[in-house]
């Protein structure tokens, strides 16, 4: 019985890494996942500027990278706890290098972080160049150093391929 047992929670574990491994997306300086919806269809994948394991320990003062399905980039940026305030529907300035601010629309669905709708073409040409990232969302600025970002929006488009099927 207990062998039995222990062979089940084998096969749960390795189960559940190759799920994870599955959904895992890497490119240099960046990691994150592809995101599936309770019917296992693809949602969107998703590059953040650290590693799983350093987003697990804080998922504050960092920024997210997305791709939906339509192939649409999004942004998604976290502040530090109780910065923001909740709301569906919030305006936000995505700054570029020395590029001048481009207004955005997004969502704050935590006191901490918010996402973008789709980012206009000319700013995600403006992204795969990008040294530095600044964002204000309600008054509130915060900046970051990057590398590889074009890289990283390279990958995105290959997992959302990868990943559709």
């Amino acid at each position: 019985m207990l062998i039995r047992m222990a062979i089940a929670l084998l096969m749960t574990i390795t189960g559940s890494l190759l799920a994870h491994a599955q959904n895992r997306v890497t490119s240099e300086g960046w990691e994150g996942f592809a995101t599936r919806s309770p019917e296992d269809k693809l949602e969107r994948c998703v590059l953040y500027n650290r590693t799983i394991d350093a987003l697990n320990t804080s998922p504050y003062d960092m920024i997210g990278l997305t791709r939906d399905t339509d192939g649409k980039v999004g942004l998604m940026v976290f502040y530090r706890p109780r910065t923001l305030t909740r709301a569906e529907h919030v305006g936000f300035t995505l700054k570029i290098n020395d590029e001048p601010p481009v207004a955005l629309d997004g969502e704050v669905p935590s006191d901490f972080h918010v996402a973008s709708g789709a980012i206009p073409a000319t700013a995600v040409s403006a992204l795969r160049s990008a040294k530095t990232i600044e964002v204000v969302t309600e008054g509130h600025a915060i900046r970051f150093t990057v590398s590889n970002v074009g890289p990283a929006l390279d990958a995105l488009e290959t997992c959302v391929q990868d990943n559709a099927r």
